[in-house]
């Protein structure tokens, strides 16, 4: 019984089917690592921006500029002059 050549072509591709299916989840799985490492830094600057702006809201300085210096959200530090003026 000989294979048909159309059987014989479903088994030659049946590695690069593993390969395809193999490369996409290694490519899924990096661009979630990526995503993730990204969210890590951003909580990162957030944590080094945060005392930053606390000081220039301190020292007086217009809430605008903050924002722009900062790079904060105006919410975040409006959140952040607001904390200030409660203690």
């Amino acid at each position: 019984m000989n294979p048909s050549y159309d059987e014989a072509e479903q088994v030659l591709k049946l590695p690069n089917s593993y390969f395809d299916r193999g490369y996409k989840k290694g490519k899924e799985e990096g661009i979630e690592i990526g995503v993730e490492k990204g969210r890590e830094e951003e909580r990162k600057e957030m944590l080094q921006t945060i005392p930053i702006a606390i000081k220039m809201l301190q020292e007086g300085m217009e809430l605008q500029l903050t924002v722009e210096k900062t790079g904060l959200s105006q919410r975040e530090v409006e959140k952040i002059k607001q904390q200030l003026e409660n203690l």
